[in-house]
């Protein structure tokens, strides 16, 4: 008989301690699960804005001096003009944002696409439909929110285009006899 009460005595201390473990241990997995995104918040990567569609590709950091030195670029003056531009580190659901002082007509915007949840502007084209004029000189400014310190960099030297007159199409080409057609 008093290995019948000493066993049932287990039994129960073993059940109450299964009933609170069944409590305890959906807490802590919550606990825990709902801490990591808050640890998660701040970006990994020092903040940086790109130009890719040049060679050699232009980078701006967060942390080079607002108004350092710009990279170069020579293009071929027409009625548009395509950049391909990015971010990294930026805020998460922001965007970077390029000003634009030409000696000619005037000042404009154009911004990158927007960070996601991973602090990455994809790399997106931008098109923009302006008239351009041999001799003419963009210099363009990065604006950004870094996504580690959220700190604004603002009117950050990036490029400088200067357009150029396109060469004159080929005489050869051109020629009335290049097609198979009489020539007198």
């Amino acid at each position: 008989m008093q290995y019948t009460r000493t066993s049932g005595r287990w039994r129960r201390v073993v059940k109450l301690v299964a009933a609170v473990a069944a409590v305890l241990v959906p807490l802590a997995v919550v606990s825990v699960v709902t801490a990591g995104p808050a640890q998660a918040a701040a970006c990994r990567t020092n903040a940086h804005v790109y130009l890719t569609s040049v060679y050699p590709s232009s980078f701006r950091f967060e942390n080079q001096p607002v108004d350092g030195g710009t990279d170069d670029y020579q293009m071929f003056a027409g009625d548009w003009t395509s950049l391909r531009v990015g971010g990294n580190g930026l805020r998460p659901y922001t965007s970077a944002f390029w000003n634009v002082e030409s000696n000619v007509s005037g000042r404009f915007i154009f911004n990158s696409g927007v960070a996601g949840g991973n602090c990455v502007a994809n790399e997106t084209y931008v098109n923009l439909a302006r008239h351009t004029v041999g001799g003419e000189v963009w210099t363009v400014r990065a604006n950004y929110l870094t996504g580690n310190s959220g700190q604004f960099i603002q009117n950050q030297a990036h490029f400088r285009i200067t357009f150029v007159d396109p060469p004159p199409p080929d005489p050869w080409y051109w020629h009335p006899c290049y097609y198979a057609e009489a020539c007198f």
